[in-house]
């Protein structure tokens, strides 16, 4: 009998993930966008976090990364194991430096046992910042490589 296929939760971009004292998974910075002056753009450190459930037993997982263009970046993920169908697996994978060396859209997909999930995955939209003309924003927006700020106007 062959084990059951897990479901994929949600899986998000973020600027830190951790396990807190009551071992709650934590997701600080979320974002889908980032600006940078020049090609190729980094992030000095990221963090890609995932959340699984329905399978049972050992899987081997994988983090796909599909630039505008279409090239993929594969990595390979340390194996997740369920203990069973109502088990809940809350992973995460920290990146540092990670090249992104277009402007575009860029597409993160888990793979499980080689295979592509069609969703739910979290699309990064990697645009040329523009300097100050770029609606007056300041800080960290200016900063190469950091996501802009929130889109909420203050009251």
């Amino acid at each position: 009998m062959s084990k059951p296929h897990p479901t994929l939760e949600w899986l998000h971009v973020c600027d830190y993930a951790f396990r807190d004292e009551q071992g709650k998974l934590c997701m600080i910075g979320l974002f889908d966008s980032m600006q940078s002056a020049q090609l190729p753009g980094r992030l000095p450190v990221f963090s890609v976090a995932i959340g699984l459930t329905d399978g049972q037993g050992d899987y081997e997982v994988g983090l796909n990364i599909v630039s505008p263009s279409g090239k993929v970046v594969r990595l390979k993920l340390p194996p997740v194991r369920l203990q069973s169908k109502l088990a809940k697996v809350r992973a995460v994978v920290r990146l540092a430096g990670l090249p992104f060396e277009e402007f575009g859209r860029f597409t993160f997909r888990l793979e499980i046992e080689g295979q592509p999930q069609e969703s739910p995955v979290h699309v990064l939209e990697h645009v040329q910042a523009q300097g100050n003309a770029g609606g007056g924003r300041s800080g960290a927006a200016s900063v190469p490589g950091f996501p802009p700020p929130p889109d909420f106007q203050g009251n």
